[in-house]
């Protein structure tokens, strides 16, 4: 029998093997960015006419994705709040049920931002608000600080706390989980050992993770965690594989293990590691598409 080439990994080898992941792995994983607007003047044009365009081109984009062959990998669009009015005017009317996570804008009241931006979109079928990003309070104590984040909410969409990628932050989620809170969301930075403690304490609890990254490659570079490496590391968790080991499948730079890993996961698995794990916001979904093409993991006659 072949070695693991990534001890806690289920199928991981350093045949990359050949051929499409299952669909249930990819399908609907890939999140879109809507970008926030523009806090700057731009050089040779009015800042706010130039962020609107911004928005109506990356609304745009997400409709040609979903209409593309790879539409089904398609998850929601993470519109920043400030950027809600903006995204209405660029919608169309042959649009429906598009879904969108909202995500506050940065100001002091992250759920007034989110309030407002949901009056917004009453009444309008073009969108669905399928979810919420808030921030977890400043504070010294998680545990407390996840107490009084979920003292103070009042949506009726589901809501994915955001946890820093921090093992000192495990206690929030243990407070999260005790209330019965689904998910979190978790922006995945340099500190993989941090994310792998997050990742291993959400499978444990029970709990759904939203990750999303400033870079999400394919597979992890330099500059960020790859889209991969993170499926890889749900499945290693819900393996049993320790936080070590879940922390070197996040930091693998090499795509032959992870490739192996992922096209040995059966509908099954698969259905498992995307209830752990049901979207990756990427930056780029063509070019996520393109490197998941290029390495065979999906093709246009199999998505």
């Amino acid at each position: 029998m072949t070695p693991s080439a990534l001890p806690g990994l289920p199928g991981a080898t350093d045949d990359p093997g050949t051929g499409p992941v299952v669909d249930s792995l990819v399908d609907g994983l890939l999140g879109d960015v809507v970008p926030a607007p523009a806090v700057a003047t731009v050089p040779g044009g009015d800042a706010v006419t130039i962020a609107r365009r911004h928005v109506a081109d990356a609304v745009a984009a997400h409709r040609d994705h979903r209409a593309s062959w790879y539409g089904d990998l398609l998850g929601p669009m993470r519109v920043p709040t400030a950027s809600v009015a903006d995204v209405v005017a660029a919608l169309v009317p042959r649009d429906h049920a598009l879904p969108v996570t909202l995500v506050p804008s940065g100001g002091r009241d992250p759920l007034a931002e989110v309030h407002a931006a949901r009056a917004l979109l009453v009444d309008d079928d073009r969108v669905e608000v399928v979810g919420v990003e808030l921030p977890l309070p400043g504070g010294l104590r998680p545990a407390a600080v996840a107490r009084r984040a979920l003292a103070a909410l009042d949506v009726s969409v589901p809501v994915w706390f955001v946890v820093p990628p921090h093992a000192r932050w495990l206690p929030a989620l243990d407070v999260l989980a005790e209330d019965g809170a689904e998910s979190v969301a978790l922006h995945v930075g340099a500190d993989l050992a941090g994310a792998a403690a997050v990742l291993r304490r959400a499978v444990d609890l029970d709990i759904a993770v939203a990750a999303t990254s400033g870079e999400l490659p394919v597979v992890t570079e330099d500059s960020g965690c790859g889209l991969l490496n993170l499926i890889c590391a749900v499945r290693a968790a819900l393996n049993g594989a320790s936080t070590e080991e879940v922390t070197a499948v996040l930091a693998c730079r090499r795509p032959e293990p992870l490739c192996s890993a992922a096209r040995r996961m059966s509908d099954a698995d698969a259905a498992v590691v995307r209830a752990f794990l049901p979207v990756l916001t990427t930056p780029s979904v063509r070019e996520a598409v393109a490197e998941l093409e290029s390495l065979s993991l999906i093709a246009p006659d199999a998505a």
